[in-house]
């Protein structure tokens, strides 16, 4: 087993170009030939002494100061960017919107909640079990194809519910199957996106992709989804459904080819089966070493837990806390969005001072806060009516809502502002980290990390809400984001003490192609 070498710079760590030494006088009476060719290495450059009666030559600068470099044209200028952009949104917004009318008319049809609750199961499972073998194959495989077949098989089981929806059974296999893919698109689309952005605009990038992802899910249940059911019904919003998915495949169909990184056409599938333990182990192995990109992965895998348990504890919090109806969340709530797409307008910004991994760590304090605060609005509601500091300004008398419910609106803002500092800037580091030829699966066992922690702490959060009430638990989710706010600070301390470092990287075949 060959070992491969790769640097992983710190901040500022790309490599420099050493200037080019000034040329040498030559002496009067020298020819000098018209196309010299530049000296051997094993060959010292020699020479010629100078009369000291000749003058001293005139000095040369060592070198010429080079005009700064211009700033890259928008991402919205780039053609591929925006094509794989749009492919991602039409797919999310979509698939938000099928999901929602699925457990929707699971509840009409067969009126049972464990029903809905195998529906989410039958999601989020995919991630867990596929999740490493579909970073090898991204690896492995052209990812603009991995991309157009996930999408088109997709669309054609989008369809194929049109006769599938009078079965629970077949809407599990379908909902399971679709989001099988979507584990293959997910990776697919996170280790493409390098290869189309320059290294400076990353963040701005991933920051897009993130507003893009907050707005699809907000669209797809707030508008896509009833929209499809009350213009078209069931059956027909599958079709249309189907159609836009299979739309993303023509746009994905411009992009250009991205082969992988090594050429696997000489391996037999017999190899490449027996390849991929060795190749998973060297994507873990590779993970492990860099403190920077497992930190980015546990942090990428908290605000997708966080995401999670938000969604789950916002209409019992409405419900218990607030006295309001559930169905009001989204009205209640809104602030959050509008938090999230102010602060990943301002990413790109605040990362030409501070590192994406001490943005992230911020962020991560702040949601710790903000998540604090909301599991306390009911103490700090009390002690504003006991100072009674509105008088005839009272929110009630203004607004028409409640005291509580106007604290509430106005903490869901910061806690936006936050979540928005998270999510982004970690995938940046994985971009900037992960070895090009490794990006699918480090990409894939991020979300399967993700997933797997977030399952096990869905399940963990619904009985202690249960048995302590929301308000509990909203501190306990606090006390674990603070927990791991301080844990990226101590790995941030161990990382500017190590400094750059080679990274060995083993491979799971005896070649060693050069380094790209």
């Amino acid at each position: 087993m060959s070992m491969r070498r790769w640097r992983i710079f710190g901040r500022g760590g790309r490599a420099r170009r050493e200037p080019t030494p000034p040329s040498t006088p030559t002496p009067q009476g020298v020819p000098v030939p018209p196309e010299p060719s530049p000296p051997s290495a094993a060959t010292p450059l020699s020479t010629p002494s100078l009369p000291e009666s000749s003058p001293p030559p005139a000095a040369t600068p060592l070198s010429t100061p080079s005009p700064p470099e211009p700033p890259p044209p928008s991402v919205w200028r780039n053609r591929d960017f925006v094509l794989l952009w749009a492919a991602q949104g039409i797919s999310q917004t979509v698939n938000t919107g099928l999901q929602f009318v699925l457990l929707i008319l699971i509840i009409k049809n067969f009126d049972s909640s464990i029903a809905g609750s195998g529906l989410i199961v039958a999601m989020a499972a995919p991630p867990v079990v596929f999740g490493l073998i579909s970073g090898v194959v991204v690896d492995r495989f052209d990812k603009r194809r991995v991309l157009m077949v996930t999408n088109a098989v997709r669309g054609v089981l989008t369809g194929l519910l049109v006769f599938a929806d009078v079965s629970i059974a077949s809407i599990y296999a379908i909902t399971f199957l679709t989001a099988t893919m979507g584990q293959f698109y997910l990776p697919a689309a996170s280790a493409a996106m390098p290869n189309f952005v320059p290294r400076r605009q990353l963040l701005e990038a991933n920051s897009v992709f993130q507003l893009t992802t907050v707005a699809a899910q907000l669209l797809g249940m707030v508008m896509v989804a009833p929209l499809m059911l009350k213009l078209f019904g069931f059956e027909a919003s599958y079709i249309v459904a189907a159609s836009l998915i299979l739309l993303t495949v023509a746009l994905l169909f411009r992009l250009p080819s991205l082969p992988p990184e090594r050429r696997f056409d000489s391996e037999s599938w017999r190899l490449r089966a027996r390849a991929v333990p060795g190749e998973l182990s060297a994507a873990w192995h590779t993970v492990r070493q860099d403190r920077l990109t497992t930190l980015a992965m546990l942090q990428l895998s908290t605000g997708g837990m966080l995401l999670f348990m938000f969604a789950l504890l916002v209409p019992r919090f409405v419900q218990d806390v607030l006295g309001e109806e559930p169905d009001n969340s989204i009205f209640i709530f809104w602030p959050v969005g509008l938090g999230a797409i102010l602060a990943l307008r301002l990413l790109t910004a605040l990362a030409r001072r501070y590192t994406s991994t001490g943005i992230v760590t911020v962020g991560l304090f702040g949601l710790a806060a903000a998540i604090a605060a909301m599991a306390g609005v009911e103490f700090l509601v009390d002690f504003l009516q006991d100072k009674q500091p509105w008088g005839r300004l009272a929110p009630d008398q203004l607004l028409g809502q409640s005291l509580l419910v106007v604290v509430t609106i106005l903490l869901a803002f910061p806690m936006g502002i936050a979540y928005a500092m998270v999510n982004a800037p970690a995938q940046t580091v994985l971009h900037e980290r992960a070895p090009a030829d490794m990006r699918g699966r480090v990409f894939s066992a991020q979300l399967m990390l993700a997933n797997g922690i977030s399952m096990v702490a869905l399940l963990a959060i619904g009985g202690l809400t249960d048995a302590l009430g929301v308000s509990a638990v909203l501190f306990i989710v606090a006390g674990m984001t603070i927990a791991m706010a301080f844990f990226s600070v101590y790995q941030r301390r161990l990382v500017a003490q190590e400094g750059p470092r080679l990274i060995e990287v083993p491979r799971s075949d005896d070649s060693d192609p050069a380094d790209p």
